[in-house]
């Protein structure tokens, strides 16, 4: 029986052999994988073992040629060769990058997972640049965004490098232990720092998905506490509008929670039509900018404790036309 060989790289330790290969033969059903496993189609250095054996770096895994058409490989490397890739991110747009994680500035307009979306562009370069690294591929880890921000959200986004990098970042912000900073442009004027504690009702209608914000009372409520808080920086004039640029720092990560509190307690993002902001004539829907994540010190992956994207360009032309200059504004 002729064979196609792959290795196991350091991501893959310890996770169970049916595990890994269903990643890669995805179309094959889970009866069949179980069924090649036991009966030696699949083997790890060369002898049969059973479908939960937990695999070591640096194994050998053996599949039968039959099951690996199924598979996209580069017999040579005996690994996944990278995807066409998408443009690569500038070096202007990268905030920080190590074996573990990489940061960028995420653009305006773009989807973060999806066709063509940035995890696709990561995930492209990350396969070009392992392929290059003996012995260190991962059959089973895929790089992917740690944490989200909407299409139409900027700033500051992160990407895992490695299973180490997805493992602690995933903990850090379940546990909190990471704090999220955003810039916002406010329809209205915010006079004073607020808490806005709330329970986000997620609702349906005509099959379009669309969110709403219930004061949190004494009784149980539907939905997914939301804490946010709103400080006031500075003051402007849009189209006759007053407006306030506000530092929005949150406690929680619910679906479009800032868009969706700040227009439930009358201050909805300038431009936000989906939320009750008047429309404007701009280049932008909406202002809505991810400035830091502030992150535990002596981490055990390096990583610089403030993490800063810089406001983007047609963020502080806005700016600029609304009298408030982004020279000035001291946010951390």
């Amino acid at each position: 029986m002729d064979f196609k060989t792959f290795y196991c790289g350091k991501d893959d330790e310890g996770r169970r052999l049916d595990r890994i290969v269903r990643k890669f033969l995805s179309e094959e059903s889970l009866s069949i994988l179980y069924k090649s496993i036991r009966n030696g189609f699949i083997k790890v250095n060369k002898k049969t073992v059973s479908p939960s054996y937990r695999v070591r770096e640096n194994d050998a895994l053996f599949i039968a040629s039959s099951l690996a058409p199924a598979v996209s490989f580069d017999e040579s490397a005996g690994r996944f060769p990278p995807k066409e890739r998408y443009p690569a991110f500038s070096k202007e747009n990268t905030i920080f990058k190590n074996e573990a994680i990489i940061v960028i500035n995420k653009p305006y307009d773009v989807s973060v997972q999806g066709k063509n979306s940035l995890s696709d562009q990561i995930v492209s370069i990350w396969k070009g640049e392992e392929k290059t690294k003996d012995g260190s591929s991962s059959l089973s880890f895929i790089p992917g965004p740690l944490h989200r921000l909407d299409r139409k959200t900027t700033g500051v986004l992160i990407f895992s490098q490695n299973l180490k990098g997805a493992q602690w970042f995933s903990s850090a912000f379940k546990h909190n232990a990471i704090k999220k900073i955003y810039l916002a442009l406010l329809q209205g004027r915010l006079d004073e720092p607020v808490f806005w504690h709330d329970s986000i009702v997620k609702k349906t209608d005509n099959d379009k998905n669309f969110h709403t914000v219930n004061i949190v009372s004494d009784k149980t409520e539907a939905g997914k506490a939301a804490v946010t808080k709103a400080e006031p920086l500075y003051y402007g004039i849009y189209e006759n509008l007053d407006i306030t640029l506000a530092k929005i720092t949150i406690e929680t990560g619910r679906t479009h929670q800032i868009r969706s509190q700040a227009a439930f307690h009358g201050f909805p993002l300038l431009g936000d039509t989906a939320y009750g902001g008047k429309k404007i004539t701009a280049d932008r829907d909406f202002y809505l900018h991810s400035y830091a994540l502030l992150i535990p010190e002596n981490n055990p992956l390096s990583v610089p404790k403030k993490l800063i994207a810089f406001i983007p360009t047609k963020f502080e032309k806005m700016l600029s036309k609304t009298l408030i200059s982004p020279l000035r504004i001291n946010i951390i």
